[in-house]
């Protein structure tokens, strides 16, 4: 029997394994009527851990020091990072919880409306612990890459050094691209209908589907990202405005101190703005990948 690298089922004739292949039309298209057909009962289940995610994002803002040097005061910038630090984490649970409970509506092992929803247990804390490990490959990639590209550049002098550390380069961005998309793509619904952190289960669901799996990412993040960079080059459109003559005038360090001032001023509508498309972003982000593990998977539809 050949062994095949990637989702893949039996034929009933005999018995030989194929490839599936991912719906691309299909796949959006079940992404698109989930989250404007069931756009209310997305917000019922992800708004209160959105709005404490919103709080945690906006907290550093608000008490200030927000961007503490650490040159200029080491003790402070050192308990700036420990905050962002349990922020940062506090937020990524939250988003666990989020993605779960919109995953199983999605997936149909959920039915119903919902008004009010929150809910920590072995499936948020999985899709968590997933999450970091993810991160934490994500990591070593990227410092793998890094590490191609400085030898790159130091070993081959001249100009052949910098067309083959631009060529590393290239090779690093196509890798971390090739990861990013084989793990991400399924994993919270591999976690949630399989009940298990299932990262090696849900790359190989994605096994010769990187560039079907990536043009639904593409088709259906495009889309709320668009709107939401619209919106803040409306509010900050004049402020950034007012960088544009200073570019070549001020030493970079100035340059970006008030790059930090302006978005720091506009924290708060720049959390709200993500805080209203959050239902539209998650539910067609998380409603393709259920539909593309159901696809995938070989798992009926609900």
């Amino acid at each position: 029997m050949p062994i095949v690298i990637g989702a893949a089922y039996k034929d009933g004739d005999g018995g030989e394994l194929r490839v599936k292949i991912l719906p691309i039309g299909p796949t959006v298209r079940f992404a698109y009527q989930f989250a404007f057909g069931q756009l209310g009962t997305i917000i019922g289940l992800i708004w209160a851990p959105m709005v404490v995610i919103a709080v945690l994002r906006f907290l550093p803002h608000g008490i200030g020091g927000a961007d503490v040097s650490p040159g200029q005061n080491p003790g402070a910038a050192g308990a700036e990072a420990l905050r962002n630090l349990i922020f940062g984490l506090a937020s990524l649970l939250l988003y666990a919880a989020v993605n779960v409970s919109v995953v199983r509506q999605a997936l149909g092992l959920r039915k119903g409306g919902a008004v009010f929803h929150f809910a920590l247990g072995r499936p948020e804390f999985r899709v968590f612990g997933a999450s970091l490990l993810v991160g934490l490959i994500l990591v070593a990639v990227t410092a793998a890459s890094v590490i191609v590209i400085v030898t790159a550049a130091v070993a081959v002098p001249g100009i052949a050094g910098q067309v083959a550390a631009g060529a590393a380069t290239l090779a690093a961005l196509c890798a971390m691209l090739f990861v990013l998309v084989r793990l991400t793509f399924l994993y919270v619904p591999v976690i949630v209908a399989e009940e298990k952190v299932g990262l090696a289960r849900a790359w190989c669901l994605t096994g010769c589907n990187f560039w079907r799996a990536g043009t639904v990412m593409f088709l259906v993040t495009l889309p709320p990202f668009a709107v939401v960079v619209t919106a803040m080059a409306v509010l900050m459109g004049r402020d950034f405005a007012t960088l544009v003559p200073l570019m070549g005038k001020l030493p970079l360090d100035a340059l970006s101190l008030r790059l930090d001032a302006i978005l720091d001023r506009h924290a708060a509508e720049m959390i709200g703005i993500n805080l209203i498309a959050a239902p539209f972003s998650l539910g067609l982000t998380l409603g393709a990948a259920a539909a593309g593990y159901r696809e995938l998977a070989g798992k009926s539809s609900a």
